[in-house]
């Protein structure tokens, strides 16, 4: 979705969009909330989360992303894809470490 000058979330742009595309940007806006609060109760001390949690997101997200990007700029998209399969496998070889 974009932003109208007057703040207003546009409706056109929303409608003009495909399903994938709203179910990817519904999804990768989930993600990035979720990524936020944890990141915040990790910075206020509430929740002692590790990377097991943390990373994995990521990774998700940055899948999202390569996904997203993947009709609009190619470069981009190869760009997330390879962060996102990076911050996987770091993720599960550090869940096999422990």
């Amino acid at each position: 979705m974009s932003v109208l000058s007057n703040g207003s979330w546009s409706k056109k742009q929303w409608s003009k969009k495909q399903t994938d595309e709203k179910v990817l940007s519904v999804l990768s806006n989930i993600w990035s909330i979720s990524i936020i609060i944890f990141v915040c109760t990790q910075i206020l001390g509430v929740w002692k989360i590790e990377t097991d949690v943390f990373v994995p997101l990521l990774g998700v997200s940055m899948l999202i992303q390569a996904i997203q990007y993947s009709k609009k700029n190619k470069e981009v998209a190869q760009g997330h894809l390879l962060v996102a399969i990076l911050a996987l496998v770091f993720s599960i070889f550090e869940f096999i470490i422990k």
